[in-house]
C-alpha cells in the first residue's frame, strides 16, 4: 500500500470520476423508469452501481482516502453533467465514500481480496442505508419492508461494489493499463 497520492493516481481518480459521473447521469433515466415500476426498490436495485467509483478508486490506487475522493469526484462529475439529483448527490457521495473507505480501513489497507471487498460492501450498505433511512423516509415503513429494502441494497452493493469492481480490476490488470500506472 502506498501512503500518498502520486500524479498518476490523481489522473486515474479523475478518469474514474468522469466515467462514473457519466454512468450516474445515464442511470438517472433508468431510475426514473424503475421508480414508477417498482417504487423504492428502484433506488435499492441501482444503488450498487452508484457506489462503484469509491471501491474501484481505492482498489486501483491503493492509497487511504481514495474511496472517499473517488466517490465524491464521481458525484461532482454527475452534478456537472446535469444529473437529476443535483447537489444532493455530493452529500450522498461523501456518505457512500465514507462507507466504502471504512471497509478498507477495517482491514488496515492490507487485504485486497474478497474479504475486504465484501467488508466494504457491508459497511457501504450499513452507512448509506442508515443515512437514507431518515433522508428517504424509510424509517416510516414497517420492519419487514425496511429489511427487504436493506437486503436488496446489500445484494446490489455486493454485486457492483465487489464483484464488478474485482472484474474491472482484473480486466485492467490483464490489459497492462495498471502496470503502466503503478
Amino acid at each position: 500500500m502506498k501512503k500518498k497520492f502520486r500524479l498518476q493516481d490523481v489522473i486515474l481518480l479523475a478518469i474514474v470520476a468522469i466515467v462514473f459521473g457519466a454512468i450516474f447521469v445515464g442511470t438517472d433515466y433508468l431510475y426514473n423508469f424503475l421508480a414508477v415500476a417498482i417504487g423504492p426498490f428502484s433506488n435499492e436495485a441501482l444503488f450498487g452501481l452508484w457506489i462503484m467509483a469509491g471501491p474501484l478508486s481505492i482498489y486501483l490506487v491503493r492509497v487511504p482516502g481514495a474511496a472517499i475522493i473517488g466517490e465524491v469526484l464521481g458525484a461532482a462529475a454527475e452534478v456537472i453533467f446535469g444529473g437529476t439529483f443535483g447537489a444532493s448527490a455530493l452529500i450522498s457521495g461523501i456518505v457512500q465514500g465514507i462507507g466504502s473507505e471504512l471497509g478498507f480501513t477495517l482491514w488496515g489497507y492490507k487485504n485486497w481480496g474478497w474479504p475486504v471487498l465484501t467488508t466494504s460492501a457491508v459497511t457501504t450498505t450499513v452507512v448509506s442505508f442508515g443515512y437514507e433511512l431518515f433522508r428517504l423516509g424509510y424509517v416510516h415503513y414497517h420492519l419487514p419492508m425496511i429489511l427487504a429494502l436493506f437486503s436488496v441494497r446489500l445484494i446490489s452493493v455486493f454485486f457492483f461494489g465487489a464483484v464488478c469492481v474485482r472484474a474491472i480490476f482484473k480486466m485492467l490488470s490483464r490489459s497492462q493499463v495498471l502496470r503502466q500506472v503503478q
